[in-house]
């Protein structure tokens, strides 16, 4: 932290000169977001011209929209002066593009995460049509995991490795016993902010295929028509002919998502960058608008780059660009080490001195600085409406929900696939925080997997795909 931003958090701490010190905290606040903003954009517009030239045949019409109207903002928000009026109508621009964005991302994540769950299937059917070596013992092929996941003191990394793990093995657990891992998993976040277990929440409907809806087939037809080949297949009979054609439908299908939920993210990270300079803008003073020579390298970039966007280049860029990212180099990080503790100083103005925001007629200012802290949380699709995630859920309102969430999975289940059953378990299971408490139980719960799966074929996939994290 800078030395004048020191002294003033050390002020307003003490409570001495509010009136000045609030003031100049919030000035420094969006003087330094709109410097990380900037370079930032620079950075990713750059990178994302590249990506662009060379695979924009591959993009959705959406993305292509979306690509456009980001570049109009651009120039004209960001590299021509507007006036406040202006800039409200722009910030509103960005916030409709914001959540359009995440809205795609949503619709994609939930393609992904329904092929996870076919492609876990056909894994498991693959070697009734090859050859297979000597399987493993049971017991010694667990006390090899069991040496694998423990292999590390650090348990971020033996969490992590436990949820592979279980996520690859053979699932013979009955539905209760599932439904009670779920519990179980949920019960652990007690305690926690609502936007954790909501986050948990939504990542189990989407990887057990629960919120598959109209608007997600119309977004992508194609992907639609692929999980519906791959939803009428049955698994039990499945022919070798079979078998490869689904296959090649899963690999076509994550090949395309990959192209566009990497464009979609690398959209989504510019959307954030300008939606934080539109919002400072209106509060930049003239004197701080006279450019540093990291603003100007930047904004030097962003001419260049939207220039090419606008007019269809597809020509390399002017040489002169790679030697303004020299003057932007370590920026970025020396800006991200002041955010950190500016953040503190935003936290702590909000929270004891709102009355005082308000006399000095500020909160404006203030509201658009925690905005600005919630594109920069580590979310890119964080909600913007909700500046306020720290507060806990009541027990019976996670109860509920987790109850209706077990309700929508039991009437899923009553309709589908016994190996696509057996696949969502997989894909959800892996993903609850873990249910067990010793060494003991995790040698148990692999053991019985493995002893209970009278399917081969099924049982030497599982060990393949699990050999193959241990060996990486």
């Amino acid at each position: 932290m800078s030395k004048s931003l020191k002294a003033i958090y050390k002020d307003l701490l003490n409570n001495n000169n509010l009136h000045d010190n609030i003031p100049k905290a919030l000035q420094t606040a969006v003087d330094k977001y709109y410097t990380y903003a900037i370079v930032r954009l620079a950075l990713f517009y750059y990178t994302y011209y590249e990506m662009y030239c060379d695979e924009k045949g591959n993009w959705s019409d959406n993305l292509h929209e979306y690509i456009g109207s980001i570049n109009g903002l651009i120039s004209e928000g960001i590299l021509q002066a507007k006036g406040n009026e202006d800039i409200e109508k722009l910030i509103r621009q960005i916030d409709d593009i914001r959540k359009n964005v995440s809205a795609e991302m949503e619709i994609l994540t939930l393609y992904v995460d329904l092929f996870k769950i076919y492609e876990y299937a056909l894994n498991r059917i693959e070697y009734r049509f090859k050859k297979t070596d000597h399987i493993e013992d049971d017991e010694e092929f667990a006390r090899m995991v069991l040496r694998y996941i423990f292999d590390s003191e650090d348990n971020v990394i033996v969490n992590d490795r436990i949820q592979d793990i279980i996520g690859q093995l053979p699932i013979r657990i009955t539905r209760k016993k599932y439904f009670d891992y779920l519990r179980s998993g949920f019960n652990m976040l007690a305690g926690a902010s609502t936007d954790v277990w909501k986050t948990l929440l939504y990542i189990i409907r989407s990887s057990a295929d629960l919120d598959i809806k109209q608007d997600t087939k119309d977004a992508y037809p194609m992907l639609w028509d692929k999980k519906e080949k791959l939803e009428n297949l049955d698994y039990k009979e499945i022919t070798k002919d079979e078998y490869e054609a689904a296959a090649l439908v899963i690999q076509e299908a994550a090949e395309y998502l990959q192209i566009e939920t990497t464009a979609f993210y690398g959209l989504a990270e510019i959307v954030n960058e300008v939606y934080t300079l539109l919002l400072c803008i209106p509060y930049m003073k003239s004197e701080e608008m006279v450019n540093s020579e990291q603003r100007d390298a930047a904004f030097h970039i962003l001419r260049s780059i939207n220039e090419a966007f606008l007019e269809e280049k597809q020509d390399d860029l002017p040489s002169e660009i790679l030697n303004k990212f020299e003057v932007l180099e370590g920026v970025q990080e020396y800006m991200e080490h002041e955010l950190i503790r500016l953040e503190d100083v935003l936290y702590h103005i909000d929270e004891q001195h709102k009355s005082l925001i308000s006399s000095l007629e500020t909160e404006k200012m203030l509201q658009a600085l925690l905005q600005c802290k919630v594109l920069h949380s580590g979310s890119l699709f964080a909600d913007m409406d909700d500046l306020d995630s720290d507060s806990s859920p009541d027990s019976e309102g996670l109860s509920r929900e987790v109850e209706k969430l077990i309700k929508e999975l039991d009437d899923k289940f009553q309709r589908s696939d016994r190996m696509i059953i057996r696949a969502i378990m997989a894909n959800t299971i892996d993903k609850i925080p873990v249910f067990f408490d010793t060494h003991t139980e995790i040698m148990e719960y692999v053991l019985y997997a493995l002893n209970r799966c009278t399917d081969i074929p099924e049982k030497y996939a599982s060990i393949e795909i699990i050999k193959s994290f241990m060996e990486q």
